[in-house]
């Protein structure tokens, strides 16, 4: 079990689950943009809940290990829509240019790919 410090409190929730959330906050941060996650969380008394947390660029977040609390409270589909989500942010995607720009631009040689001359500095 792992408890979860954000700015106005704490959660305790499982291993795998606040690895995930932790992940998820650093993509976003380094996107400099944030989301509402929802997440299983333990409560008092052996009993589960859920908890929504808004993380992102601000969030500084403290994961300590709880120890005493027997079930874990994960779920598989929140965990894997998570990764998803960091998965989709972490890896920059290639946009097509919209204004019919092609240019062919010079690569780290200083060759443009078509003409195979010096390119114009």
């Amino acid at each position: 079990m792992k408890r979860i410090f954000y700015s106005s409190g704490s959660v305790v929730t499982g291993d795998r689950m606040a690895k995930a959330v932790v992940h998820y906050a650093e993509v976003l941060a380094t996107r400099e943009t944030s989301d509402t996650i929802d997440i299983p969380i333990a409560l008092g008394k052996g009993k589960a809940g859920r908890a929504q947390m808004l993380i992102g660029p601000a969030s500084q977040l403290v994961v300590v290990p709880e120890p005493g609390i027997a079930e874990q409270p994960e779920d598989d589909v929140t965990i894997n829509d998570l990764n998803s989500r960091s998965a989709r942010l972490g890896s920059p995607r290639p946009l097509a240019s919209d204004d019919g720009d092609n240019t062919d631009y010079a690569d780290a040689s200083g060759f443009a790919e078509a003409a195979d001359t010096p390119a114009d500095h």
